[in-house]
C-alpha cells in the first residue's frame, strides 16, 4: 500500500517502512507522530483520491532524528558597482520512519 501526504507545504509518496526526510516539525526524537493530510492511496487493486474516502486514513510515523541539509550559497553580484553579498543557508530536516498506513 501506497500513499501520498502533505506535510510541510511539500508532497511524499510514501510506503510502510520508508525512510523520508521531512520540514522539521516541533515534534522531538523518538515520539510518534500522525499525518492526517493524506492525498492518495492505492493498494493492489483500488485507488482513493476522494477527499471525503481519505479522511477516515491515518499515517504513523516515528522521528528518528533532527538534520540539517547541505549548506546553499546564494551570491549576488551587481556589475560595475563594487558591490556584492554572499549569503549560506542551511534548512533543517528531520528523519521519519513510515510505522503504518491504516484506515
Amino acid at each position: 500500500m501506497e500513499a501520498v501526504i502533505k506535510t510541510g507545504g511539500k508532497q511524499y509518496l510514501i510506503k510502510e517502512g520508508d525512510k523520508i526526510q521531512i520540514e522539521k516539525t516541533s515534534h522531538e526524537v523518538g515520539t510518534e507522530i500522525g499525518f492526517d493530510q493524506v492525498l492518495y492511496i492505492s493498494d493492489e487493486e483500488n485507488v482513493l483520491v476522494d477527499a471525503a474516502q481519505l479522511k477516515s486514513f491515518k499515517i504513523k510515523a516515528k522521528v528518528l532524528s533532527d538534520d540539517k541539509g547541505k549548506k546553499l550559497k546564494v551570491f549576488k553580484f551587481r556589475r560595475r558597482k563594487d558591490s556584492k553579498t554572499l549569503n549560506g543557508h542551511r534548512q533543517n530536516y528531520q528523519t521519519v520512519e513510515i510505522l503504518s498506513i491504516s484506515k
